[in-house]
């Protein structure tokens, strides 16, 4: 099947040469019908040269009629005697065309060698308009060597009313003269066909493309796997076959790929220009290679060391592609900057070499806090572009600051994709080329996840789609602690899904609450408020699936399977905010801490009054979390003891816990916290009294913006009414000791 456009009609030729049977479709224009006749010929001429069989080489040229009219009658004014001509007078006329070509000695000469004539096919012959006969494009376009393409109801008239008589010989003038009269009319045949011609391309290239990435899906989904069965999901089994059957009845993944806000909600805000991230791997993966020749630039140059300068969306998966693929040899190592705490700030500049450290300075809207204020430290420290370049979106803030200050390069991202999910763009795979990872492979395996994930995969076999349905249901069964088991090679990934759940669900009084790098314990020390995701299989899964917890198994094959993880975490996180009937690329509370944080620099807020640890804890009940906020240096030491001091809670009390450090989990669980449901008991935790550093162009320093990010916090928490206390690691290590 080939177009009738000037590409298809070459084609033709060497087509029929080879010795195919070909249609020739689309054809709406006269002059290009006999251009399809003639390359039929020209094709059948070749094989007679070189001594190969005419005989058995079959072609139709299918010549679309009702669609003529229909274009052409929307032209002419009401009650014109030309209304309803156009597309048989066309077609008649295509006719005599054939009945010349297909005649005299050249093809006198092919005939007799077997040669079958091109036989003209009438296509599109259904009556659009009620006002013609049901019959109108069949009983006026009879003639030898034709074949008519019907649909039903038009052969079912034909049978029961056509009369059967050759009808475009005996009035081929007739037609001349009605084309000729449509000239007259103002009727430019050729441009409508032309128009024509473009939108049935249009219309084939859709479907094709549809065929093409159903295809696409069936693989992806044989190569990532089906989603696990929901018989280990316990009592949420019949909820979530129901939840997948209305996304499938509701078109919600489709929707979803046409970019339809209203999966989510009425209002367009945060939505409509959210979506970006869809398609973003396929963007990526025409960039892999410039970007990887950039990165081996960068090295070529002495550089060693890269650190990212960035807060949430930004730093969280170049953080977790580092853990996961280290550093490849002669490549930059990569460390994150997410804090503004003066003591790792310090320890960070003590580690590497000024001079041969790129600076990453990363922010979607170009205006983050933190990131300008480290932004301005290192670039005091040192002044050369050369040292620094910028990701970020077109026209922001960071974007002017980048070629004022002449970086070695600014990034520009995909503007309409949130920050949180923009890890598979020039956010996550900049970084990830710079240390050397195979950012082609992640994008393939990313990709891979993406067509699993596609319009035209049931509900019940999207692998993003059954996880998000899994999510929300538990959550509005009550069990709304996501708890992540992960292999040790993807252990990092936990901070990343933390805040892709938590900040897009954490919203509108409700939320699912992701519980990352707790410990797996005892099946007797967990509630009934748990949902257990692992990646791989852990031996204590068998232990909590028997005690009737639900537990989910998602296949893992390899670290490279992060570009996947990244796209399916996604996915399940839009298809649980459509379930749970919350936008989930918006982030409204996170607002309050800044706008707090903001007041306290300038004199304008106090200190928040908060009970005491064992009053807070006396609160804590079934169902609740218990969230410890650290406004402390991030390193393994204090890494550990939180660990520690997390276990004895969850074991006494009880419930879930979670740790974040501040101000890091402000861009991450910080929304949940104030816009989830009032089920956290929060416990912040401050340092002694530490080194502080100045902002160069600001009023106050590291270790004031600190201390007013936790106080704004704090004050955000208790202004909503949640349960929250104040204390050093000393005195919350002491209290729990008591």
């Amino acid at each position: 099947k080939v177009p009738g456009t000037p590409e298809g009609i070459r084609a033709v030729e060497e087509l029929i040469g080879g010795g195919a049977n070909i249609n020739i479709t689309l054809l709406f224009s006269t002059a290009a019908y006999e251009q399809t006749a003639e390359a039929y010929i020209a094709g059948l001429e070749r094989r007679l040269a070189q001594g190969l069989p005419l005989a058995g080489i079959a072609s139709v040229a299918s010549f679309f009629v009702s669609r003529v009219d229909t274009a052409v009658d929307a032209m002419l004014p009401k009650g014109s005697p030309l209304l309803g001509k156009a597309a048989v007078a066309n077609a008649r006329y295509a006719y005599s065309l054939f009945q010349k070509i297909f005649s005299g000695p050249r093809w006198q000469k092919l005939a007799a060698a077997g040669a079958m004539v091109q036989r003209p096919l009438w296509a599109s012959t259904g009556t659009k308009n009620p006002a013609y006969s049901d019959i109108l494009y069949v009983q006026e376009l009879i003639a030898r060597d034709t074949v008519n393409t019907v649909p039903e109801p038009t052969l079912l008239a034909v049978l029961d009313h056509a009369v059967v008589a050759e009808t475009i010989v005996p009035h081929i003038a007739r037609a001349e003269s009605e084309l000729a009269a449509l000239a007259e009319a103002g009727i430019d045949l050729e441009a409508v066909t032309a128009r024509l011609l473009a939108d049935g391309l249009a219309s084939f290239a859709k479907d094709f493309q549809k065929l093409l990435d159903e295809v696409a899906s069936a693989l992806a989904v044989a190569r990532v796997g089906p989603p696990p069965s929901t018989e280990s999901l316990g009592s949420l089994s019949a909820a979530v076959e129901a939840r997948l059957k209305s996304l499938d009845s509701d078109k919600v993944v489709a929707r979803i790929w046409e970019r339809d806000y209203t999966v989510w909600k009425d209002d367009p805000t945060e939505l409509s220009n959210r979506l970006g991230w869809l398609t973003v791997a396929d963007e990526l993966a025409e960039e892999a290679a410039d970007l990887k020749l950039f990165a081996e630039s960068v090295a070529a140059h002495g550089y060693k060391t890269a650190v990212l300068l960035g807060m949430g969306g930004s730093s969280l998966a170049p953080e977790v592609l580092r853990a996961t693929f280290g550093s490849a040899p002669g490549a930059l190592d990569l460390k994150v900057l997410d804090t503004t705490d003066p003591e790792q700030i310090l320890t960070l500049e003590a580690s590497i070499d000024l001079e041969k450290t790129l600076f990453i300075v990363a922010s979607k809207s170009g205006g983050t806090i933190e990131t300008l204020s480290h932004f301005a430290y290192f670039w005091e420290k040192i002044p050369d572009g050369r040292n620094f370049i910028a990701i970020t979106d077109p026209g922001s803030p960071l974007a002017v600051l980048g070629r004022e200050h002449n970086f070695r390069r600014v990034f520009e991202n995909q503007p309409e994709i949130g920050g949180r999910y923009s890890a598979l763009s020039h956010f996550g795979m900049a970084p990830a080329a710079l240390i050397g990872a195979d950012i082609q492979r992640l994008l393939e395996r990313a990709r891979e996840m993406e067509a699993a994930c596609g319009a035209n995969v049931p509900a019940a076999e999207n692998a993003g789609a059954w996880l998000g349905a899994v999510m929300a249901e538990a959550a509005l069964a009550g069990r709304d602690k996501l708890t992540l088991v992960l292999p040790a090679e993807l252990s990092t990934l936990g901070f990343w899904i933390e805040q892709m759940v938590a900040e897009s669900t954490g919203k509108e009084g409700r939320g699912i609450v992701p519980i990352e790098g707790e410990v797996l314990g005892d099946a007797a020390v967990y509630g009934d408020d748990r949902l257990f995701v692992a990646i791989g299989d852990s031996p204590a899964l068998a232990g909590l699936e028997a005690a009737g917890h639900p537990v989910v198994r998602l296949p893992y094959t390899d670290p490279y399977q992060l570009g996947a993880e990244f796209f399916r975490w996604e996915f399940a996180t839009a298809i649980a905010g459509q379930v749970l009937q919350i936008n989930p690329f918006d982030q409204p509370n996170v607002q309050e801490a800044k706008d707090a944080t903001a007041a306290i620099l300038h004199g304008r807020a106090g200190n928040a009054q908060v009970p005491n640890l064992a009053e807070t804890l006396a609160a804590v009940g079934a169902g609740d979390y218990i969230a410890i906020t650290a406004y402390l240096p991030r390193n393994d030491e204090t890494t550990a003891q939180l660990a520690a001091v997390r276990a004895t809670l969850r074991d006494r009390y009880g419930v879930a816990t979670t740790v974040g450090f501040g101000p890091r989990f402000l861009h991450s669980t910080g929304q949940l916290h104030k816009g989830g449901a009032n089920n956290g008991v929060f416990i912040q935790v401050v340092d002694e009294v530490g080194p502080d550093l100045a902002i160069p162009g600001k009023e106050y320093s590291f270790g004031q913006l600190k201390a007013a990010q936790a106080l704004g916090d704090l004050s955000s928490l208790t202004a909503l009414g949640r349960r929250a206390t104040r204390d050093t690691l000393r005195e919350l290590q002491e209290g729990l000791a008591r």
